[in-house]
């Protein structure tokens, strides 16, 4: 690409699919690049072979950057390692081998995460600074999402390895975790660096959420990683 290209980035949002959380973060970087957010149905539960079927249906023609937060990261793999116009990969509090031990995971498969009190559970993902407004809108959007997808979801997060598929990708690559993230360990982030020993590792300040309780210094670490991109 050349310096007067602007490559656009696409953003596949966390576990709840609907990517209003990620809406502050698209409107920072939109500044700048085309910016896209792809939701996931609701009305259905997708696997994620199906996700990614459904996410490529929806890719732009030109190169792209794709961004996968938290439970899409594996989807977010998986496009890159088989689409060539993927320029950039990016997993922001994400993982590429499912989050928890594998003893945990089968009891925590069987959870549904509007069990916890709303409270804690924002405090768990959100940090206890998080505004009161963005942990209403959290909320909100757990609410909006039936029972049977969001427990298919978190089925299939605590099952997916995609360590392999990962190291078959070739496009430059980025981490960005917090170190408050109480869901996504150093585990999980040495296992991306295993898998790619070149991609680049950027650690905020903040909870698991970052894209949400932290666009401004988010934007700007993940635009910084597009300008460069633009570059080459």
């Amino acid at each position: 690409m050349t310096p007067t290209t602007t490559i656009a980035i696409i953003l596949l949002p966390g576990m709840d699919g609907t990517g209003e959380l990620l809406k502050p973060l698209a409107e920072r970087l939109s500044a700048n690049r085309p910016t896209q957010i792809i939701a996931y149905p609701l009305d259905r539960p997708l696997d994620y072979d199906q996700l990614a079927t459904f996410v490529s249906e929806r890719l732009p023609r030109d190169p792209f950057v794709i961004l996968g937060e938290s439970f899409s990261g594996p989807i977010a793999i998986e496009i890159a390692a088989t689409d060539a116009r993927v320029a950039g990969l990016i997993l922001a509090s994400s993982f590429a081998r499912h989050p928890l031990p594998a003893w945990l995971s089968h009891v925590a498969s069987l959870l549904d995460l509007r069990w916890l009190p709303s409270n804690l559970f924002a405090a768990m993902i959100m940090g206890r600074m998080a505004k009161p407004e963005l942990r209403l809108q959290l909320k909100d959007v757990l609410r909006s999402l039936p029972a049977a997808v969001l427990q298919a979801r978190a089925r299939d997060a605590l099952r997916v390895d995609k360590r392999d598929r990962l190291a078959e990708t070739t496009c430059p690559a980025l981490c960005v975790h917090g170190s408050s993230d109480w869901l996504v360990g150093r585990r999980q982030i040495a296992e991306i660096l295993a898998a790619r020993p070149d991609c680049e590792r950027c650690e905020l300040d903040a909870p698991h959420m970052l894209l949400a309780t932290h666009a401004e210094a988010a934007a700007a670490v993940i635009d910084d990683f597009c300008r460069r991109l633009e570059c080459n």
